[in-house]
């Protein structure tokens, strides 16, 4: 456990889920999994929503998973946007707004957004436009992804989000009709964002980690007594968990309705 106030968020939240959360926090009166930290920075990588909420019901201290950020086995990737409506108007939509596009392909538009001479692609099975870098740096970069995902869902767009890998297989497929495609994040831009509080639209990350804690289930009465202090805290969560046994499940398994990429030890 650390101080809840020593955390770093580096992505935005969403109230609605953020107070949805809250209210299923303090009825179910337990916290049921770790957040994911880098534990040089105490910069949140994976949990935003939960430790907000954590904070919203006045937590004093959270469950954290420290990782080494540096350790090359960890990655960072992001969220593909699904998009499913009208193609044409969105990309009529961009003309008039003014947002730069040229036309070209999904294997130019990916060099061009690892090179960063593009701010996103948007694409079709037909057809790929790449967005002109015109703020030149990552965080105004997600600024327009961001914009462009408002402006999908004010034209009727169902949005959702995908793995790079699950998107374009999907789209080349034909089983959804637009994608838009956001340019990579490294580590340091993570650090970077979280230690300055100048945070990224949400959904911009997701960390790929070898293995993962679920399940250790702790009171959120611990997580907010104030007659407790942090080693004791602690103490009583290392007890706790002795007592449990440990699962281990391999890469890909189903828990809760989300499928984990990394080895997951679950705590019985």
């Amino acid at each position: 456990m650390v101080d809840i106030a020593s955390v770093h968020m580096h992505e935005e939240t969403i109230p609605e889920v953020v107070q949805e959360l809250a209210a299923d926090l303090l009825r179910d009166s337990i916290l049921r999994h770790p957040i994911i930290v880098d534990e040089k920075t105490i910069v949140v990588l994976d949990g935003m929503h939960r430790a907000a909420a954590l904070t919203q019901i006045g937590c004093l201290r959270i469950p954290v998973c420290l990782v080494d950020y540096e350790n090359p086995s960890i990655k960072v990737g992001t969220w593909y946007r699904i998009l499913n409506g009208d193609t044409r108007s969105l990309i009529e939509e961009l003309t008039r707004w003014s947002i730069k596009t040229a036309e070209s392909n999904i294997q130019e538009a990916t060099r061009r957004l690892e090179a960063g001479t593009a701010a996103a692609f948007v694409a079709t099975k037909q057809r790929c436009l790449t967005i002109e870098n015109r703020e030149g740096d990552i965080k105004g970069n997600f600024q327009l992804v961001a914009c462009i995902e408002r402006m999908a869902k004010s034209l009727g767009y169902e949005v959702n989000y995908e793995t790079e890998t699950d998107a374009l297989t999907k789209l080349q497929k034909g089983m959804v009709q637009l994608i838009l495609g956001p340019p990579p994040i490294t580590k340091q831009d993570v650090r970077r964002s979280g230690l300055r509080g100048d945070l990224f639209p949400h959904k911009a990350t997701r960390h790929i980690i070898p293995a993962r804690p679920l399940g250790i289930d702790v009171p959120i009465e611990i997580l907010r007594n104030q007659g407790l202090d942090l080693r004791q805290a602690n103490r009583q969560l290392i007890e706790t968990l002795k007592k449990r046994q440990l699962e281990r499940l391999e890469p890909g398994s189903l828990i809760e309705n989300r499928r984990y990429e990394e080895q997951v030890f679950l705590f019985k």
